[in-house]
C-alpha cells in the first residue's frame, strides 16, 4: 500500500529543490534528444501536477501546483511568471483544494469553446481524505495578471466510510472530440473492492456533459455510457449507496489509481498505477464510443495481463511491467541513467502528433516512469495496439506530466519528492545542440 502512495505521491513529498540540469540525471539520450529549461530557476510554485497551454496560443501556459496555486507563464514576455493564482480557498476566490499526501490540485483542461467561454475545468481533492472534484473557473486578465473567478462544483467523487483515505484519488480528465468531459478517478485507497461496484464512482472512468450555464455547475449524462442516463446520478453519493442501478456517469471499470488520462481521436489511454511485490503498472486502452458495451479492467479481481477473465467485458492493459520483470528490465537497459528504484508509478501523457522530431516519435504514446525515471515513446495505431518495441526519450525522475504543445514540442513538469531529486520544472525536449 506505501508504493501505492507513490502515484500521487509523487504528489505529496515534494518540497524540495534542486536543479540538476547537465548531471547525468538529465542528461542527452541516445536519440539525440536532452530536456531544455522552459522556466527560471525558482518561479515556478512547488510540486507542479499538470500543464496546459491556452488555445490559440504557442507560449501562453499554466501550471498547476498541488496545494492549489496556478503560475502563468507568457514566453514572449518572461521565462519568470507572470503571476500566480491560489485557489485553493472556498468561497468567490477558489474551489476549496486539499493538498498533502496524493491529495490537491491535480488536473487542469481548457473547454474545447475557450474562445467563446474562457472556461477552465480543474480536478482536485475538495474534502480531506474523503472529496474528489471538478470544479469549473472563468479565466480573466488584469493588467496582464491572469484572474480566476466564478468558481462553479461539477461533480463529487466520494469515498465510503471502507475507504476513507488520502490516496488513490486518480486525476485524469480530457474533452471527447464530441465535447463531453471524460475523467478518471482511484478506488479510494481504502476499499479496492469498490473499483468492481457498479454504484461507486471510485475506480472508473467516467464521462458527462458538463454545465455551461453561468454561475451554475453540476452535469448530464451522455448517452452511451455503460449503463443508462436514465439511472440516477452518483455525483456526491457515498461509494456504495443504496440501490442497483449502475451509476450512469460510469463509461468504464476496474481501474486502481489512474493518474493520468490522454485521448488520441477517439482512443482514449489510462495510465493505471500499481501495487507493490508481483503488481503490474498498467496502460489500458479503449475507444470511448462504447454505446454501452462494458469495459472492465479487471481491477481488484486481475492486476496485470491475464490468459481468461469471468468479468464482463474484461480488457487486458496494452502494455504492463512490474518493478522487476523483463519490461521494465528493456526500458531501464535502454535509459544511460537507468536505475532500479525497487518502486514504481506509472505516467503517460499524449500520443505525439507533429514533425518537431522528424518521425522518431510522431504516432507515439508518452509514458513514463516517475520514480525510475525513464521516459519513452510506444508506438500505437488508430485502435490502441502496440506498434513495436518503442523509443527511449529522456530520463528525469518524478515526471508529472507529458503534454505536446501547440508549437510541436513535448513539454514536461517534474517535481520534487521523497523518492527523487527534483526540481520542480517546466522542460521541452529538443535535440541536443552538436
Amino acid at each position: 500500500m506505501k508504493r501505492i502512495l507513490l502515484l500521487l505521491l509523487f504528489l505529496a513529498l515534494l518540497n524540495a529543490c534542486g536543479d540538476e540540469e547537465g548531471s547525468p540525471a538529465n542528461g542527452s539520450v541516445t536519440t539525440g534528444l536532452q530536456l531544455e529549461k522552459v522556466v527560471l530557476d525558482g518561479s515556478l510554485s512547488p510540486s507542479p501536477t499538470d500543464i496546459a497551454f491556452f488555445p490559440g496560443t504557442s507560449t501562453r501556459f499554466l501550471v498547476t501546483t498541488q496545494g492549489g496555486v496556478v503560475d502563468y507563464f507568457d514566453l514572449d514576455i518572461s521565462q519568470g511568471s507572470i503571476n500566480s493564482v491560489n485557489i485553493a480557498s472556498t468561497g468567490t476566490g477558489g474551489i476549496g483544494v486539499v493538498s498533502g499526501g496524493e491529495q490537491g490540485l491535480l488536473n487542469i483542461e481548457f473547454h474545447p469553446d475557450y474562445a467563446t467561454n474562457n472556461f477552465v475545468f480543474f480536478y482536485h481533492t475538495s474534502v480531506a481524505s474523503t472529496v474528489n472534484s471538478i470544479s469549473r473557473m472563468t479565466v480573466g486578465f488584469l493588467g496582464g495578471d491572469l484572474t480566476l473567478s466564478d468558481p462553479v462544483k461539477i461533480i463529487d467523487m466520494r469515498k465510503g466510510s471502507a475507504s476513507v483515505a488520502p490516496n488513490h484519488n486518480g486525476g485524469g480528465m480530457v474533452f471527447a472530440p464530441d465535447g463531453t468531459l471524460i475523467g478518471s478517478v482511484g478506488d479510494g485507497g481504502g476499499n479496492a473492492a469498490s473499483a468492481q461496484n457498479q454504484r461507486s464512482l471510485l475506480g472508473s472512468v467516467f464521462r458527462i456533459s458538463p454545465s455551461l450555464a453561468t454561475g451554475v455547475g453540476g452535469y448530464t449524462i451522455p448517452s452511451g455510457n455503460m449503463f443508462t442516463n436514465t439511472n440516477t446520478q452518483c455525483s456526491d453519493l457515498v461509494s456504495g449507496d443504496a440501490g442497483q442501478d449502475g451509476c450512469p456517469e460510469i463509461l468504464a471499470m476496474g481501474l486502481r489509481n489512474p493518474f493520468r488520462l490522454s485521448i488520441d481521436g477517439n482512443q482514449l489511454y489510462i495510465g493505471d498505477v500499481g501495487t507493490s511485490g508481483p503488481g503490474h503498472e498498467e496502460i489500458n486502452s479503449f475507444n470511448y464510443l462504447t454505446n454501452g458495451n462494458p469495459v472492465n479492467f479487471g481491477w481488484n479481481i486481475h492486476i496485470g495481463p491475464v490468459a481468461t477473465s469471468g468479468i464482463s467485458g474484461y480488457k487486458n492493459p496494452i502494455l504492463s511491467y512490474s518493478r522487476t520483470d523483463s519490461t521494465a528490465d528493456r526500458f531501464r537497459a535502454e535509459d544511460p541513467q537507468g536505475t532500479n528504484t525497487t518502486v514504481a508509478s506509472i505516467i503517460i501523457g499524449d500520443v505525439y502528433r507533429g514533425t518537431r522530431y522528424s518521425e522518431l516519435v510522431d504516432g507515439y504514446l508518452l509514458h513514463g516512469e516517475f520514480m525510475d525515471g525513464f521516459i519513452r515513446g510506444q508506438g500505437v495505431d488508430a485502435s490502441g495496439n502496440l506498434l513495436g518495441t518503442g523509443v527511449h526519450l529522456a530520463h528525469h525522475n518524478g515526471v508529472s506530466a507529458m503534454v505536446q504543445g501547440p508549437d510541436g514540442y513535448i513539454y514536461i513538469t517534474t517535481q520534487a519528492s521523497g523518492y527523487t531529486s527534483g526540481p520542480n520544472m517546466v522542460y521541452r525536449l529538443v535535440y541536443a545542440s552538436p
